[in-house]
């Protein structure tokens, strides 16, 4: 079903990109413009469908298994940082370098970036108006999304990892239903909570991961992505 979408999708993207090089009213181009911007939103809704799909296919985690929690996160905040270009907006300070825990490394990426990528559509161009933090104990480890986004309105929060469900058209709503679905099956909690960091308001997504066997947490890590 996804071609049968997709193929059609991209004729519609591509004769309205040729249509447009021979449009010289601006109203004409605006009302090209809508039409590419929603077949685009409609591109990206047939794409989140197959990830829920592949998200709906994954086994629980296997209890056995663990991967190391402050090097993936490292790795993929210094991907979308530099595939985004938003470094000097991201803070990244680490507390757990030595927390191993129980999350398929590529599942733990893709929570993670959705994430940040909802935290950039309504994050200032402030530095450090993004975030991520991590923390550990012995029995779980934290990661942290925080960015000084405006409050959620009520009816929003309610429905917040609901599928669907987005405050904007430029979303396909499917993002935080996904991180909540790939949370659930390794056995971690997604929650938003209003927080402030260094007396800034904003709105902060947690993930409580289950960590490995205790291990000794050392020194806090802080940096940012503009090094």
């Amino acid at each position: 079903m996804a071609h049968e979408i997709r193929n059609p999708l991209a004729a519609i993207t591509q004769a309205n990109a040729l249509l447009m090089e021979d449009l010289a009213v601006a109203e004409h181009r605006q009302l090209a413009r809508m039409v590419d911007q929603n077949a685009q939103r409609l591109a990206r809704i047939v794409d989140e469908v197959l990830n829920l799909a592949r998200v709906q296919d994954v086994a629980r985690a296997d209890p056995s298994s663990a991967i190391p929690f402050d090097a993936v996160v490292h790795a993929a905040c210094r991907e979308w940082a530099a595939q985004t270009g938003s470094a000097n907006r991201l803070l990244l300070a680490t507390d757990a370098a030595q927390a191993q825990v129980v999350f398929e490394e590529e599942h733990l990426r893709r929570v993670l970036v959705n994430l940040l990528d909802n935290a950039l559509r309504y994050a200032s161009d402030q530095p450090n108006a993004i975030q991520v933090s991590t923390a550990a104990s012995p029995q779980s480890a934290q990661l942290s999304v925080w960015s000084d986004g405006a409050p959620l309105e009520a009816s929003v929060q309610a429905h917040l990892f609901e599928p669907f469900f987005s405050s904007e058209s430029r979303s396909s709503g499917l993002g935080l239903y996904i991180c909540r679905e790939l949370c659930e099956r390794h056995g971690a909690l997604i929650s938003h909570q209003r927080a402030s960091r260094n007396g800034v308001p904003g709105n902060d997504f947690v993930i409580e991961c289950r960590a490995a066997p205790a291990q000794a947490w050392p020194q806090a890590r802080l940096e940012t992505m503009q090094a």
